[in-house]
């Protein structure tokens, strides 16, 4: 199938999907994706990032939390470099407040900072 071919077809299911009531929607793509599930994972549609972010989209608490802690334990063993870390830190960290990270930087760290 063609990439055109493809893209319009997602298209033309998500409008089907958002015709629908949410609650009949929910049914009818669990049944869909658990019979899917057993399989191996997709390549991504359109690229990585997109097919995460849909994903996190739809993906309950415990769905997220259960990737988050596998992916950040894989990544830490990543050589992501010095910029590659600290641009996750930068990410892990946004959004919180001043106290929170004091918190996760633990005793000592506004003396360092001061430095």
């Amino acid at each position: 199938m063609s990439p055109g071919l493809r893209l319009s077809r997602v298209a033309d299911l998500i409008d089907a999907i958002h015709a629908c009531h949410p609650d009949d929607a929910e049914q009818i793509l669990s049944v869909i994706l658990e019979e899917w599930q057993t399989g191996a994972p997709m390549p991504p549609f359109l690229d990585a990032m997109s097919d995460a972010e849909f994903w996190a989209h739809a993906a309950t608490f415990e769905e997220l939390r259960a990737v988050f802690l596998a992916a950040g334990q894989k990544l830490a063993r990543y050589p992501l470099g010095p910029q590659g870390r600290m641009r996750m830190i930068r990410r892990l960290m946004d959004g919180l407040s001043d106290d929170e990270r004091q918190e996760i930087m633990g005793p000592g760290s506004a003396e360092r900072d001061q430095e």
